[in-house]
């Protein structure tokens, strides 16, 4: 966590030592996963480069609580150079350099949305959590019976339903939640 600060404040404040740090102790691991994901050197530089953007920007709009710097820049990294595979076509010059500042506006709202799922998750139950987890990552529900020792399927589809309506609940009647949709509607 220490680390993490530390980082983050050099991005926003510039500093070039803390950043050269950064780039030295991280980009390689983020170089790698672009390397055995069909990427090249400019590939990797170009994602690490969007993804320190993207925390700038975001961190200097409102500070989060970011446990693992490491994990979450590699999380963001992954996020972009998915997405920039799905988009991955032959342009001019002037289109690539329009295409790219849109690309990391949506990246941007994109992993915004993901952290504010996020956070209204982890306001959940742990019993919630867990059971979403698994059936939202492709479980059953008769195996949700097994892992969870329910008494039947029915049990578990209730359980499942009233996870889901509360987690809605929670995103629907945050003020956040409003002025997205809101905005959404013009």
């Amino acid at each position: 966590m220490e680390n993490t600060e530390r980082y983050i404040n050099a991005l926003i404040e510039g500093d070039d030592f803390v950043i050269k740090e950064i780039y030295s102790k991280i980009y390689p691991k983020i170089a790698s996963y672009i390397f055995s994901n069909k990427g090249n050197t400019d590939d990797a530089l170009d994602v690490f480069h969007d993804a320190l953007m993207y925390i700038i920007i975001t961190q200097k709009e409102k500070r989060t609580i970011i446990l693992s710097f490491e994990a979450y820049l590699f999380v963001i990294c992954k996020n972009i150079w998915k997405k920039s595979l799905k988009n991955r076509v032959i342009k001019t010059d002037v289109s690539t350099l329009e295409e790219k500042e849109t690309d990391l506006s949506t990246i941007i709202l994109e992993q915004q949305c993901i952290e504010f799922y996020l956070e209204k998750f982890n306001l959940l139950s742990i019993n919630c959590k867990d059971i979403l987890s698994s059936y939202f990552n492709g479980a059953s529900y008769e195996e949700l019976v097994i892992e969870y020792a329910y008494s039947n399927i029915n049990t578990v589809r209730q359980r499942v339903f009233k996870c889901r309506s509360k987690l809605i609940e929670l995103i629907k009647s945050d003020l956040e939640f409003q002025k997205i949709k809101k905005w959404g509607e013009f």
